[in-house]
């Protein structure tokens, strides 16, 4: 399937609304890592602003529909050493190659903006996700920190 991945901007705001209200909300744990039942405005908005120069969210629409599939979160250090990132993918999107594309993105940019060191922190319990990172050549390694987690680390 063709992805069309784009920074998020803030006309689509009302789009990722609409995407979080179809996400499960075992994937928005997922994606934010706290127990919160729906993504309010304030986060939205977070998303949506295009005028932080360290985060980035990226949206993977489909081509054919206009609507969201995945997003990814993109946030780097002032220095554009390190960055961290976090992805959520629509349930019926899962297994299509999205997760895949849009983390690709994220990495390819990430390398770009001279950014020396990726990671992610994610639930031990997300199976696929760091799958999809070990297949894409991240080091996967338990937290010290954060017990039950994992954390997803490439250094390019």
């Amino acid at each position: 399937m063709d992805t069309l991945i784009t920074p998020a901007r803030p006309e689509d705001k009302e789009a990722l609304r609409r995407f979080f209200d179809g996400v499960a909300r075992r994937d928005i744990y997922f994606r934010f890592l706290s127990g919160i039942r729906k993504v309010d405005e304030d986060r939205l908005m977070e998303m949506v602003d295009d005028s932080n120069d360290w985060t980035i969210d990226f949206l993977a629409f489909d081509p054919w529909t206009g609507e969201i599939m995945a997003c990814a979160m993109l946030g780097a250090d002032e220095a554009f050493e390190c960055a961290e990132f976090a992805f959520c993918t629509r349930e019926d999107a899962k297994g299509l190659g999205i997760s895949w594309a849009l983390l690709d993105h994220a990495v390819r940019y990430a390398k770009a903006t001279g950014v020396k060191t990726l990671t992610s922190l994610e639930s031990a319990d997300q199976h696929d996700a760091v799958k999809l990172e070990r297949e894409m050549g991240f080091k996967i390694k338990s937290s010290p920190d954060h017990p039950g987690m994992i954390v997803a680390e490439k250094v390019f």
